[in-house]
């Protein structure tokens, strides 16, 4: 099992990540076009999506 201890300090670096990569998104739209952002929007998600089944433990 692993136990994640979330502090202030910690929700508000989440938060700051969270919004500079939704800034980096908006301006990848207004640049390039709504396609590569939308592209790199999917890859983000799967890469974490990844990252998190590598950290959950095995449910059987």
């Amino acid at each position: 099992m692993i136990l994640f201890h979330l502090s202030g300090r910690g929700l508000l670096g989440l938060l700051a990540t969270t919004l500079l990569v939704l800034g980096v998104l908006a301006l990848l739209w207004a640049l390039a076009g709504p396609a590569w952002s939308i592209g790199l929007g999917l890859v983000l998600v799967l890469l974490i999506r990844g990252v998190l089944a590598l950290l959950t433990p095995d449910s059987e």
